[in-house]
């Protein structure tokens, strides 16, 4: 089964063809069904067949194709086609974030999920298949509304001490009066095409690992200043860039004193209309003097 399914990826790179003028496509095995849809263009189908996949395969040797076959999906269209169902009129964004910080002598994980809902919410859950729970330290925040949006902001992050692996995922939101809305969620393994490393006090090195999908948004670099107040770091300055990214600080608008300087590389695609975010942090002491 292995073999064909090799087979099968490899006409994926070659001239495009109906699934019907396939003629290893002889079984109907949610794999082979998951092929033939994206040969088809069928995304809506390609992505229903591999969820199934994912929750029926217990062999490890095949997660790497199925990770191939995933990401060749998204140079169709970012993942825009991935689900043509909408969200629920009460939802209005549902943001899925993996995050990696790395600091002086430790690196840390997070899972965020930020929805903006226009109900009160009373849980937002993110699960790997099959019910296995992140992690035990979570928290669940509500923001104040923006303008006169009727939409409020809530962040569910979890505290990981490993990165989010790829695999099937379930995103379940439950409002106050029991209204819920729930998908499932692919995530691939994170092969960031864009990343960023330290060069310098205040100076950073941009990497170019591979070719960027012209369907996705263009990386996003955020420069981020923190200043550590009763136990709480609170940003005082922040800069976003999605094309001439800087490599260096220059002078900022701050005090004197220690602060707490973050660069991070952020990514998006979709599933649908779900954003999905692969997010790069590196972090280090800064010191403004006076000089500066």
């Amino acid at each position: 089964m292995f073999r064909t399914a090799t087979l099968i990826g490899a006409l994926l790179l070659s001239a495009p063809l109906s699934a019907a003028q396939i003629p290893w496509f002889e079984s109907n095995s949610p794999l082979t069904q998951a092929h033939k849809h994206l040969l088809d263009g069928d995304l809506p189908g390609m992505f229903t067949s591999l969820v199934e996949v994912w929750q029926l395969e217990k062999n490890e040797s095949l997660i790497p194709h199925l990770n191939d076959l995933f990401l060749q999906s998204l140079e169709v269209d970012c993942g825009k086609g991935l689900d043509n169902k909408s969200l629920p009129d009460w939802i209005n964004s549902v943001v899925i974030r993996r995050t990696e910080i790395q600091s002086p002598g430790r690196d840390s994980y997070r899972a965020i999920v930020e929805v903006g809902a226009s109900k009160e919410l009373k849980e937002i859950s993110l699960t790997r298949w099959v019910s296995k729970v992140l992690s035990t330290d979570t928290t669940l925040t509500q923001l104040s509304n923006e303008g006169e949006s009727k939409f409020t902001r809530y962040i569910k992050r979890y505290n990981l001490n490993s990165r989010v692996k790829m695999g099937l995922y379930r995103v379940d939101i439950t409002a106050t009066d029991e209204t819920s809305w729930s998908s499932w969620l692919l995530l691939g393994e994170p092969k960031a095409k864009v990343s960023v490393r330290w060069n310098a006090k205040a100076q950073w090195k941009i990497e170019k690992n591979a070719l960027l999908n012209r369907h996705c948004p263009l990386p996003k670099l955020d420069t981020e200043i923190y200043d550590y107040v009763d136990g709480t770091y609170s940003q005082v300055w922040g800069e976003s860039y999605d094309s001439d990214y800087p490599t260096s600080l220059g002078n900022i608008p701050v005090e004197p004193g220690r602060y707490v300087l973050a660069v991070s590389m952020k990514h998006q695609r979709w599933q649908g209309p779900i954003i999905v975010e692969q997010s790069q942090i590196i972090s280090k002491t800064y010191d403004v003097s006076v000089d500066e």
